[in-house]
């Protein structure tokens, strides 16, 4: 069984079966989504390849999707592959090729090389300082050396190519001196951030001046930048079990959203509170870790399998689009999915779902929690 991981092993699948049908080269393949299906009558896993492709090949989607479903049909570890709306492909897995990658080996994600920096506009914010902390640990976790830079005093070189785009007739608009001196600052830190890294990546507070595209127009292809607005978060003073509780629960919301923290929503022991839920879920690993392998997965457990083995791929999307938010998330989905297999389980009258895909929730936990920056608690009610 291959070292790769379940979605990087049907990409690999899909690009080679394209190259054989149209001739072309496996590189001009890209683009394309392999995700788990949304709706189980569909199967397992849902790809859009044949959509993407078509427009760029000048043929037409369906008949491309039909060509597509032919060859994977005969893959092995594929029990079937369906032609499906105007081009989409559906295939259902063989439980055994799910099953084969859902050791640690194939769910951490593969390295990679480079170097980021990490910059805060506003490094006392905790949203901002939290957030940056989580890509930071994304960064390790892919292999790359990250690091959160200081603020760096305005440069010459940065307000040459920031001035030409601030202005009433420039691109991005007119600016107050108090706008332009926060814009200055913010880009003199990404300036000499880029000097040393080949990513940049800037979590900036949403407001305050900050203008989508304008520091990535100014850097040019210096470094590749990516920028990411949070709301603000009214965030008290909080120490030991609090502080995590609700580093995770900040963490586990979308960048813009607005959040308060001070009524402490984040201790509520409740399956709405995110931070709550991914202690709570971890918690019942053990009682939920079966003795014996299942030979037939019901429902509930095949989704939480198949969404789990897409971890190291959320990973990656986490790092490059600058959202760790999506980590969080993702490990809330995996909770929400745990407990209801566990329920699921126990409505058959048994006690367990299969030990292989609760060690993977494990290892997808356990590597998650620490990039996040909290541990599951010794006890949780």
């Amino acid at each position: 069984m291959s070292r790769m991981g379940l979605y990087e092993q049907l990409d690999a699948c899909v690009v080679g079966a394209l190259a054989e049908i149209t001739g072309r080269e496996a590189d001009f393949f890209r683009g394309f989504d392999c995700v788990a299906a949304k709706d189980a009558l569909h199967g397992d896993v849902s790809i859009n390849a044949a959509l993407v492709m078509a427009k760029r090949l000048g043929v037409s989607p369906r008949a491309l999707g039909a060509d597509l479903a032919q060859a994977l049909g005969g893959v092995k570890g594929i029990a079937s592959a369906s032609l499906a709306g105007a081009g989409f492909v559906n295939l259902r897995l063989e439980q055994d090729f799910i099953t084969g990658v859902l050791g640690k080996a194939e769910l951490l994600p593969k390295p990679r090389q480079g170097r980021l920096a990490i910059c805060l506009d506003a490094p006392e914010d905790m949203r901002q300082r939290w957030t940056g902390e989580a890509a930071q640990a994304v960064a390790r976790a892919l292999g790359l050396e990250a690091e959160i830079c200081d603020p760096s005093a305005a440069t010459e070189g940065a307000e040459a190519r920031l001035l030409p785009l601030i202005g009433p007739d420039a691109s991005y608009g007119a600016a107050t001196e108090q706008e332009w001196r926060g814009l200055l600052a913010t880009f003199s830190d990404i300036w000499a951030a880029s000097e040393a890294y080949e990513e940049v990546t800037l979590f900036a507070g949403i407001g305050g001046g900050f203008r989508a595209g304008l520091y990535e127009a100014a850097l040019g292809d210096r470094a590749c930048l990516r920028s990411t607005a949070l709301a603000a978060a009214d965030i008290p003073t909080l120490g030991g079990e609090h502080a995590e509780l609700a580093r995770l629960y900040v963490l586990c919301h979308r960048a813009e959203r607005v959040l308060d923290l001070t009524e402490r929503a984040h201790a509520k022991p409740e399956r709405a509170n995110p931070a709550f839920l991914l202690h709570y879920a971890a918690s019942k690993l053990s009682a939920l870790r079966g003795a014996e392998p299942v030979e037939v997965w019901d429902a509930a457990t095949r989704r939480l399998a198949l969404l789990v083995a897409g971890y190291a791929r959320v990973l990656e999307l986490a790092h490059d689009l600058g959202a760790p938010q999506r980590l969080a998330l993702y490990l809330c989905e995996v909770a929400h999915l745990l407990l209801d297999a566990g329920a699921a389980a126990q409505d058959r009258g048994e006690k367990a779902i299969c030990p292989r895909v609760i060690d993977a929730c494990e290892v997808v936990f356990c590597s998650g929690f620490a990039i996040v920056g909290t541990k599951a608690l010794d006890e949780i009610t």
